[in-house]
């Protein structure tokens, strides 16, 4: 008994020196790691911008007005600019971020909504006469690459009043647009369009139960069974696409499984994980389909040749709707269908959310299905041509004061803009269940930003959604020099303004 008591004696004063190492008896790690490490550790880091006398200085932004003259576009007043005539609650919230910023820091803000697609010519243009009229830009990805392939935008990493590790800023966007540590542009809670832009899966619950279709697509997500196998099945049951209107012929009047338009060809490629550039360890993009074309040419014929089925599938821009002359070959077509209660799946980006609240049926969210049944996470695109990204001119005077604003601006805007957008105009106003709410949660947090389709080097993002089916490899063969020769010269400027 004594040599047992010495025994368990023994085991009682090395147990602490055990867990000491932040280890358990049998190896592991300890979950609760010691209480050295524990009070060692450094406390969390509190972000929130210093405050500053600006000296009553003027911040001049130029925001491209997304959606302009568009019927299924609505509702864009700005990034930070707000409508005072009719305010929704989103203009009440960035005014509200407005005057706090101008009176916490000493300065005005104040900007113009332009209709034209003039921002990187203004650039230019204050770069070469020296006269810098705006200090703050909202553009598209897809017409900010140029200006930064030029070295005309400033590295946002070099302005020390930004700090892009801020909570505020989105770190998906922050990680996925830099090229050789530098960054140009980015996205967070300055602004809403980005949200906007990124692109998810609507379907027509009311049409769903007219057809008798008995899964839950919300248990689908739950469960990891919404990939594009399913999708597939799911469009081709026998009755969800049908002539309806009498005509005898099947065509935009009619009732649709599947809404689409040819850009999401390469979404649902980037659902798979397949972007068109990747980067490596010294953040340096290179070409995807360069290190593995197989993947990528394997799943491109497998969705192209479900886009083709023009018996299931009505995609907007193909050339059988196309060339029927319609003012906007999507309005006209799959927009029309899903809003008239004709189209059971509608894949498109958020900014047609806001369309549909004259529909009578209601309609749910949905994320896009994963390509691979077996893959693990989801990715979500945030489209180039209509989402917004933030940038500052090279050419601008005293960039950390510019910094200080755009910072304050996004610290606020997280306290405010972006739970009146988030809260009350997606998951309350635009859509009628909380499962959609869900879903934009998942959706959000899984958004992936593709540089190479941000730059479209060689316009390699074309190829991904042609309609020919029969020339995947040989078109690729042909465009991938002029991409890599696009990209290097891309890389050699940015090296240049270094």
């Amino acid at each position: 008994m004594k040599k047992t008591a010495a025994l368990l004696l023994l085991i009682i004063m090395t147990l602490p020196l055990l867990f000491a190492c932040g280890k358990a008896p049998d190896g592991d790690v300890s979950p609760q790691g010691s209480e050295q490490e524990q009070t060692s550790s450094e406390p969390e880091k509190v972000y929130t911008v210093e405050k500053t006398d600006l000296g009553n200085r003027e911040f001049r932004i130029m925001c491209w007005h997304f959606g302009h003259n568009s019927s299924s576009i609505l509702g864009f007043t700005g990034e930070v600019l707000y409508n005072e005539e009719q305010p929704d609650s989103i203009d009440e919230a960035k005014k509200r971020v407005v005057e706090t910023v101008e009176e916490k820091f000493n300065c005005r803000i104040t900007g113009n909504l332009v209709h034209d697609r003039g921002l990187p010519t203004t650039v230019r243009n204050q770069a070469e006469s020296g006269l810098v009229e705006y200090d703050i830009f909202f553009d598209s990805i897809s017409s900010t690459t140029g200006l930064a392939s030029d070295g005309l935008l400033t590295d946002l990493n070099s302005i020390s009043t930004i700090d892009l590790s801020a909570p505020w800023w989105d770190q998906n966007a922050v990680k996925d647009l830099s090229i050789a540590n530098k960054l140009y542009f980015v996205a967070g809670d300055i602004n809403t369009y980005d949200n906007q832009g990124t692109w998810c899966m609507l379907f027509n619950k009311t049409l769903k139960n007219k057809l008798g279709i008995e899964e839950n697509f919300y248990e689908l997500v739950r469960e990891d069974k919404w990939n594009f196998d399913k999708f597939m099945e799911i469009c081709s049951r026998p009755g969800i696409t049908a002539e309806t209107n009498g005509d005898g012929v099947l065509d935009e009047k009619d009732q649709w499984a599947f809404g689409t338009e040819a850009y999401n060809i390469y979404v649902h490629l980037v659902a798979g994980g397949l972007k068109i550039a990747e980067k490596d360890g010294d953040d340096l993009p290179y070409l995807t389909i360069s290190k593995s074309p197989e993947a990528t040419y394997t799943q491109l014929a497998k969705v192209l040749n479900f886009y083709n089925k023009h018996d299931l599938v009505m995609v907007a821009n193909f050339s059988n709707y196309a060339n029927k002359g319609f003012k906007s070959v999507w309005e006209a077509t799959v927009h029309k269908a899903f809003i008239e209660g004709r189209e059971l799946f509608y894949m498109c980006g958020l900014i047609h959310a806001a369309s549909f609240r004259v529909m009578e049926d209601e309609f749910g969210i949905l994320p896009i299905p994963k390509l691979y049944p077996e893959q693990d996470g989801w990715h979500h695109t945030v489209s180039q041509g209509n989402s917004t990204v933030m940038y500052i001119p090279e050419c601008v005077e005293n960039k950390e004061q510019v910094g200080t604003v755009v910072s304050a601006l996004s610290e606020e805007s997280r306290k405010y803009v972006t739970p009146a957008y988030y809260d009350v105009q997606l998951k309350y106003r635009d859509t009628r269940d909380n499962e959609s709410g869900e879903m934009l949660d998942l959706i959000f947090s899984t958004r992936t930003f593709d540089v190479g389709a941000a730059y479209n080097w060689g316009g390699l993002l074309g190829q991904y959604y042609s309609e020919d089916e029969g020339t995947i490899v040989s078109r690729f063969d042909a465009q991938l020099p002029v991409a890599q020769a696009a990209l290097e010269e891309t890389l050699q400027t940015i090296e240049e303004h270094t």
